[in-house]
């Protein structure tokens, strides 16, 4: 059975995961550098204060490491204003769980102003009865606090309400936390580790009816 449903937003609702893995070259880009090769796989462990200071310091920016960071910061919302996609089914999805009566929230780590500007030009908005940030919250999803406010906030049962996420380690927090888990595909994430996490796993959201008659049996 499904109440309530808890929906991640990059690399699940929104085909945003490439823009994380390119933010620097994009950043670099609007001050018409061009990036060296493997500027991507050097920035990914990094926090936006250190991808900062390495941009900074190795391709010799005049700027403070702030304005840098705002640089960023402003190159990843243009990107979620103007050229963020839903991903495929994404909204017919939503609607069909609307039709059926199910509670539906969205659980984020992205920043509210970023993701919500997304959110309004994939139209998926409307579809949301509310949106859950981790920063709002003060957590991340290593922990299943996001996930326990958005069901508060459905007035869901645990058994019944599904978190979909592409992200392995968001699954699995889920997952331990005895919420059933449907698993999105993203090419971003790990595909073997995602479905041996969830209940069940989603090679996109353009099949509502098959996802919905298979999750009714748990």
């Amino acid at each position: 059975m499904i109440q309530g449903a808890i929906f991640d937003a990059d690399g699940t609702l929104l085909d945003s995961m490439g823009m994380w893995d390119t933010v620097g070259e994009r950043y670099l880009a609007s001050l018409g550098i061009p990036a060296r090769p493997g500027l991507r796989e050097i920035l990914f462990p990094m926090s936006l204060t250190q991808c900062a200071a390495y941009l900074k310091r190795t391709y010799g920016l005049p700027h403070s490491c702030q304005a840098i960071a705002d640089g960023i910061n402003e190159s990843i919302f243009t990107f979620y204003r103007d050229e963020v996609q839903a991903k495929a089914g994404a909204k017919a999805f939503l609607e069909a769980l609307h039709r059926q009566g199910v509670a539906v929230t969205l659980a984020t780590a992205t920043d509210r102003e970023v993701i919500l500007a997304g959110l309004r030009r994939t139209s998926l908005l409307p579809l949301l009865d509310k949106v859950f940030t981790c920063g709002d919250l003060g957590v991340d999803k290593r922990t299943p606090t996001i996930f326990h406010t958005a069901r508060a906030a459905m007035g869901t049962a645990l058994a019944d309400t599904w978190v979909f996420e592409d992200a392995v380690h968001a699954a699995q927090t889920a997952y331990q936390a005895g919420y059933r888990v449907a698993g999105v595909a993203d090419p971003y994430s790990d595909q073997k580790a995602l479905q041996a996490t969830c209940h069940l796993y989603l090679s996109d959201l353009t099949d509502f009816s098959g996802f919905y008659e298979r999750a009714k049996q748990w």
